[in-house]
């Protein structure tokens, strides 16, 4: 009996040691692009569902974007401040930061910054929307940061909005969008902003639900969706792949038109066959802006 306990303990062992090692350094690269230093600013929404979801998920996570090499993540679904801080790190030049808001549905949000690329400018960071939680479910998260080389500055919004298809909440996204474009129109019509996270519906017109965002959609000279063309485009590049569906969203205003370069939805699950169980049920979608 003992020799039969010992050989099955040993067998999972040598199942973990497997899956871990497919997704080690080389694994990555033949899946997932990766940026380099000082060159761009590069920005990704990544909904890390209720993170962490297994025990080897901080591990994986972190090779998965040491690999990618962007310059901001704003994240979505974190359980605690303690596990987005475990996160960074295990990504050396990386820190956190955690939005002050209460958590939600047990989920939060916040960003992970590589710190030799990008400044947190601490003296503008705050949420939004605090006292309209039916609307806003996840309050927004907003920081501010720049970028070391270039020295260009621009403000982050980590949006979260409310999720699933009946009328009501169709109604609740239609409201916040709404909302958030009137208040970024009255308080920051001149600001660089980058409005990033999982806004729960899609762009597409054959695909959304009532077109929820055409607010900002119809308003093309001042907002543009830098993932229009995915959410246009082959599903197999789509951000939420078990619906399927794209609804993780990259929203920049006029000030960034042109300094905009390509949009991406990264596909760590090509090379990873077990991504889906230990990362996250959503794909990481990057914007590029050539800041130099």
């Amino acid at each position: 009996m003992f020799l039969l306990v010992s050989l099955f303990l040993l067998g999972l062992t040598s199942c973990d040691s497997d899956s871990d090692e497919t997704i080690s350094g080389q694994s990555f690269a033949d899946c997932v692009v990766r940026y380099e230093q000082n060159e761009d600013l590069e920005v990704v929404t990544f909904n890390l569902k209720q993170f962490p979801i297994e025990n080897n998920t901080i591990m994986h996570t972190a090779e998965l974007l040491q690999h990618l090499n962007a310059d901001v993540v704003a994240v979505q679904e974190i359980s605690s401040e303690g596990a987005l801080n475990e996160l960074a790190d295990k990504m050396e030049g990386w820190e956190a930061v955690f939005t002050s808001a209460p958590t939600s549905y047990g989920q939060s949000l916040g960003y992970l910054i590589k710190a030799t690329e990008v400044e947190v400018l601490e003296s503008y960071t705050q949420v939004w929307f605090e006292d309209d939680t039916y609307n806003f479910p996840r309050t927004p998260f907003v920081i501010r940061v720049r970028h070391r080389q270039s020295g260009m500055e621009t403000m982050l919004v980590n949006l979260h909005l409310k999720a699933m298809s009946d009328a009501e909440d169709v109604g609740r996204r239609r409201n916040a969008s709404v909302k958030l474009k009137e208040y970024l129109d009255a308080n920051f019509a001149n600001d660089f902003v980058i409005v990033l996270g999982d806004w729960n519906d899609e762009l597409n017109e054959d695909q959304a639900i009532n077109d929820v965002f055409s607010n900002f959609s119809e308003a093309g000279d001042f907002y543009r969706f830098a993932d229009a063309t995915i959410a246009d485009g082959d599903d197999d590049y789509w951000s939420y792949p078990s619906y399927p569906s794209h609804i993780d969203h990259i929203l920049m205003t006029d000030e960034w038109f042109s300094y905009f370069e390509s949009v991406s939805t990264i596909r760590p699950d090509m090379c990873f066959d077990n991504y889906f169980d230990y990362v996250s049920d959503h794909r990481p979608v990057v914007a590029v802006f050539d800041v130099d």
